[in-house]
């Protein structure tokens, strides 16, 4: 019985463990008017990093550490990389960034009457990055394959194996 309570209990521990678990949401889309399982090289052009004050707080390394996953990702889907490719694999990254003012009206005096102080002001800055990866047909140029996603910037940098994950779920959806 004892060992049955515990089966139990550690059941809906580990329920409730995954259920707090948040999943990266990716939203893909593809054109039908393109058969993509016909591509079987590509070629990876990566942002360039051009002198805009936009671009001051974008990693470098971490454009470099993204080419790298994408191109070990599409390499296990089958596809090779060539010069004259079928397919051109273009990457974009962005930061959005949030600031939320919250402020405390105040609180109760010595003899239990409410008073109004506005200067009591919290700013919780929130930065999410975003990731846009984008297939396009050589000849055409068109988009035939397009994945975007935000995903909560890490308290540490980003490592190789971080960014390997985050690539091979945005392109599950491929292919």
């Amino acid at each position: 019985m004892k060992s049955k309570n515990r089966l139990i209990t550690l059941t809906f521990f580990l329920i409730y463990l995954t259920s707090c678990a948040s999943s990266l949401a990716v939203q893909s889309d593809s054109d039908t008017q393109y058969d993509l399982s016909s591509y079987k090289t590509y070629k990876i052009i990566s942002p360039s990093l051009e002198d805009k004050d936009e671009m001051i707080s974008i990693n470098p390394i971490l454009i470099q550490r993204i080419s790298r996953s994408l191109d070990s990702v599409l390499n296990q889907k089958g596809l090779s990389k060539s010069d004259k490719s079928d397919m051109i694999v273009r990457f974009y990254l962005g930061t959005k960034r949030e600031i939320e003012r919250s402020s405390d009206l105040g609180g109760y005096g010595y003899y239990g009457y409410r008073y109004l102080d506005s200067r009591d002001q919290r700013y919780i800055r929130s930065e999410k990055d975003e990731i846009s990866i984008r297939f396009h047909d050589t000849n055409t140029n068109d988009v035939v394959w397009y994945a975007f996603t935000r995903f909560k910037r890490p308290s540490d940098q980003y490592n190789q194996a971080g960014v390997d994950s985050l690539i091979q779920e945005v392109l599950s959806d491929f292919n």
